[in-house]
């Protein structure tokens, strides 16, 4: 038992020593900005200014829309002046971003947007530097497991940072602390990638300064025949029908936010999803337990099974659990529904990257994945403007929107991905 634990999760780290610090990065960076943008900003800007969701929308298209302008550019960047720079910089130059809007004058709010816009600039700096890195210092006979594990941390940090912030609120009793959390990890990711990445990471040479051959072939000349433009377009209707619900799912379980909604009307009369702060942190936290459990059994099934099959059914599971959630009037009811669109969610998406790395040939990889990572940027800045807009008209419409996107997306998954191995 203890060889294959060791197999499976200790001997990747031993012949990798950095990949360990890059997984601390990864951990500190996004719970950082999942926290700030998932919990942070939609209580403050909902719960303690009363502003309209098309308010937080628009806040959260101002981060996405700068992340995705400059993603592609620092990736460029750091090519030729080095990954660790950019992964130091990025997290330290907005460390303090967090604590302005924690000491922020209601009267001066709008100062939010140029700050989200530096916040924007940060993530870009981080993320595809940080990424290329860790393919810079893997393998290619380890970096599947390599990503596996960064992956599984960036999706896991989601129900971490609600968790967290929930608990951080219950002992403070302000909504302010998250935003000092914030600022904690964002120093803390700085300072492991400052002295924990050798200044020499990234590079194409084994320690004795040769070449490694291994990475310099394409490992796997045969080629998908999908339609990139399918592709392109699956992947705006996927990040469309994910993020226009993301600002939204705290404020949805939260008792003292939800009770207002139900009192005026715009939710049914008899809902009972109202949890205290530390409670919905609770239940968000143990949701994310599956995906730090399953991911990687799930993401080897979805290798034995077919990688477009298992993307093809986790779209289709996913739009019919959406469609039933603004049905769900209980706590039990929600997390059953959560559980099951959480599982889906894992089961699809390490399947979903496999099949886009797998669009082009190694010399022309990163371009199209920059192309693909653009399409889904373009989702990510629409997203949260349409689901504040529903969120404004009712609640429960966001579910019903997110549930038709992934509808068409299922059903444009059936078409583009037909593969010919499956």
């Amino acid at each position: 038992m203890s060889s294959v634990v060791d197999r499976t999760y200790l001997a990747l780290f031993r012949q990798y020593p950095p990949l360990l610090r890059l997984a601390v990065i990864t951990g500190a960076g996004q719970i950082a900005f999942a926290l700030l943008n998932v919990y942070a900003l939609p209580v403050y800007i909902l719960g303690d200014l009363h502003f309209t969701g098309e308010a937080l929308g628009a806040v959260s298209a101002t981060f996405l829309l700068t992340e995705t302008a400059l993603k592609f550019p620092f990736g460029r960047f750091s090519d030729r002046l080095g990954r660790k720079p950019f992964i130091v910089l990025g997290p330290l130059l907005i460390c303090l971003n967090p604590t302005v809007f924690a000491q922020l004058p209601a009267r001066l709010w709008t100062l939010i947007f140029p700050l989200r816009a530096l916040d924007g600039a940060g993530a870009a700096a981080l993320w595809p530097p940080l990424f290329a890195m860790v393919g810079d210092l893997v393998r290619e006979r380890s970096r599947a497991a390599a990503m596996s594990v960064i992956n599984t941390i960036y999706a896991g940090a989601m129900g971490a940072a609600i968790a967290l912030g929930a608990l951080s609120v219950y002992i403070t009793h302000t909504n302010r602390s998250p935003f000092y959390l914030v600022t904690g990890l964002l120093v803390i990711g700085s300072a492991t990638a400052h002295f924990g990445i050798p200044k020499s990471a990234g590079s194409d040479h084994d320690p004795s300064g040769a070449p490694i051959a291994s990475d310099l072939a394409d490992p796997d000349p045969s080629r998908t025949n999908y339609s990139l433009p399918l592709v392109l377009l699956l992947s705006i209707l996927m990040t469309l029908g994910v993020l226009m619900l993301s600002n939204f799912l705290v404020v949805y379980v939260t008792k003292e936010l939800v009770q207002p909604l139900v009192d005026s009307g715009r939710l049914a009369a008899g809902t009972k999803l109202g949890l205290t702060s530390l409670y919905t942190g609770l239940l968000i936290g143990v949701l994310g337990i599956p995906v730090l459990l399953l991911g990687m059994p799930l993401g080897h099934a979805a290798d034995r099974w077919g990688k477009s099959r298992a993307v093809r059914l986790s779209l289709t599971i996913s739009a019919a659990v959406m469609w039933l959630i603004p049905s769900c009037r209980s706590i039990p009811a929600f997390a059953v529904v959560a559980v099951i669109l959480a599982l889906s969610h894992i089961l699809g998406t390490p399947a979903w990257l496999a099949l886009v790395s797998g669009l082009a040939p190694r010399t022309r990889r990163g371009s199209v994945m920059g192309i693909v990572a653009t399409a889904e940027g373009i989702g990510a800045v629409i997203a949260p403007l349409i689901g504040g807009w529903l969120w404004d008209i009712k609640p429960a419409y966001i579910f019903y929107g997110s549930a038709a996107l992934l509808s068409v997306a299922a059903v444009v998954a059936m078409h583009a991905l037909r593969k010919q191995d499956d």
